[in-house]
């Protein structure tokens, strides 16, 4: 086993770990969601925030092993910080610094290891964000990138916190408060209690492009996006009166037009008789985080291949479909789609040529429903249609008629044309079932019935007698 040297910059890197004041704390909401995140996004059971102190790596948040920290000795994660850019380990058994680490030969048995580092903008790596798995693996360049992501997400995250934490400690002292107003990487607004502008910072310009002669003497009001609605500004002026301070996510317009995302706290400095005195704003640009966000979500909930809804989106459709059934008394038709044959074209010709018959049915499916409709891949070549607000419940033999047809049509690939046929079990909410998991069993059920009746055909699901 080798135990990762300390790297040249050890002091100042410790001391910068120390100033984000994360170390032994207890656990918090957001650093818990991104490490599961990162393990639904990687398919492994462990995930965690590892912080590299000086004799051991302390979990900030961890899924899927109970611990808190670990000797330093014996941490891959002492050696990603050594690192750049993600240290990946396939198969630690195989690695020449692991096989003989006791959290490989034991307990957790870590065969899989992946960790990028936490890079503070000062470039001290404070630790990693980690995923663990328990057999040897790969990472997909979507996978790799989507962590690098979350990694960048994590550090924004807690330079945010630590520049807010900084800016309510000095905020009652002006004079104080001036020094890390002109330095701060975080916009910074001060208004007059009629919300006039007084002064911005350097980084409020730099994030909106209106210069301080630009914007003193008017109000924050010039960059409104139209995107919240007066509703929202008045829940916002309540909360601030009552309370005297507010934060939230709220989308602006920059002097060249451009939209964008910002995370905004505004805080009310009181005169001595109590009366508003200043307002103080303070916020930072999140669209990239918004945009990763969106990009993580798109992960989690669409198929790569398809880009339709996958097996996760669907339910969450379905069970929306059922919900507005019931509300309106309409019904809605469950549609389960397997595609005969289609092992065969792709035993014979290659993944490659079946991966494209794929994204070419999923196409033609989505030609045959209107665009209410949810068209899902549910894996392998089986997929799923839901048929919302139906008057007349008949429409979906129509649907599932033309589905046949259009997918018995041949597909021309390379030059050739390969035939496959569908087979199509129908269920319908509420005539067949009320809840969401019995609808999906009794439309695979009926799926087989049309394989087993010759295939390239519907049938609807049939009660067992």
């Amino acid at each position: 086993m080798q135990i990762a040297p300390l790297p040249a910059n050890e002091l100042e890197r410790l001391e910068a770990l120390r100033k984000y004041d994360i170390l032994d704390t207890v656990p918090e909401t957001a650093f818990d969601a991104m490490v599961q995140l990162a393990a639904y996004i990687c398919q492994t059971p462990i995930a965690a925030i590892s912080l590299v102190d000086e004799r051991r790596q302390w979990f900030k948040a961890i899924v899927g092993l109970d611990a808190r920290e670990t000797s330093r000795d014996v941490a891959f994660c002492a050696h990603t910080i050594l690192q750049d850019e993600t240290m990946i380990v396939p198969d630690a058994q195989k690695d020449i610094r692991f096989c003989d680490n006791p959290l490989v030969a034991s307990a957790p048995d870590i065969r899989f290891y992946a960790g990028v580092p936490l890079v503070t903008a000062d470039g001290y790596h404070l630790g990693t964000l980690c995923v663990i798995d328990r057999v040897p693996r790969e990472l997909t360049d979507e996978q790799l990138e989507a962590i690098k992501v979350l990694a960048n997400n994590i550090m924004a995250h807690l330079d945010l916190r630590l520049s807010h934490k900084h800016i309510r400690q000095y905020v009652d002292d002006l004079q104080l408060a001036a020094t890390i107003f002109d330095a701060s990487s975080e916009a910074m607004v001060v208004t007059d209690a009629e919300n006039r502008i007084i002064t911005v910072n350097p980084a409020f310009t730099a994030t909106t492009g209106y210069s301080i002669n630009e914007v003193v003497g008017r109000t924050p009001n010039l960059l409104k996006s139209g995107k919240q609605s007066e509703a929202f500004y008045q829940e916002m002026w309540h909360t601030l009166d009552a309370s005297g301070h507010w934060n939230g996510e709220v989308w602006n317009l920059r002097k060249n037009g451009e939209l964008y995302a910002e995370w905004l706290s505004i805080n009310v400095i009181y005169n001595e008789d109590g009366t508003k005195r200043l307002h103080v704003a303070i916020f930072s640009d999140i669209t990239k985080k918004k945009q990763a966000e969106e990009l993580i979500w798109s992960h989690a909930n669409y198929d790569h291949l398809t880009q339709l809804p996958n097996r996760r989106l669907f339910r969450d459709r379905l069970e929306q479909s059922i919900k507005m059934a019931h509300r309106t008394g309409n019904s809605l038709a469950l549609l389960f789609i397997d595609l005969d044959r289609f092992k065969a074209v792709n035993d014979s010709h290659g993944h490659d040529i079946g991966d494209t018959l794929l994204k070419m049915a999923a196409i033609r499916i989505q030609q045959c429903v209107r665009d209410m409709d949810t068209v899902a891949r549910m894996g392998g070549d089986e997929f799923t249609v839901i048929l919302s607000q139906l008057s007349d419940p008949s429409y979906a033999d129509n649907i599932a008629e033309v589905i046949i047809q259009t997918l018995s049509g041949p597909f021309t690939i390379d030059g050739e044309a390969l035939l496959v046929s569908a087979s199509i079990g129908i269920t319908n909410y509420p005539a067949d079932a009320n809840d969401l998991d019995q609808l999906i069993k009794n439309a695979d059920k009926a799926m087989y019935a049309a394989k087993n009746d010759g295939r390239g055909r519907y049938c609807h699901y049939t009660p067992v007698q």
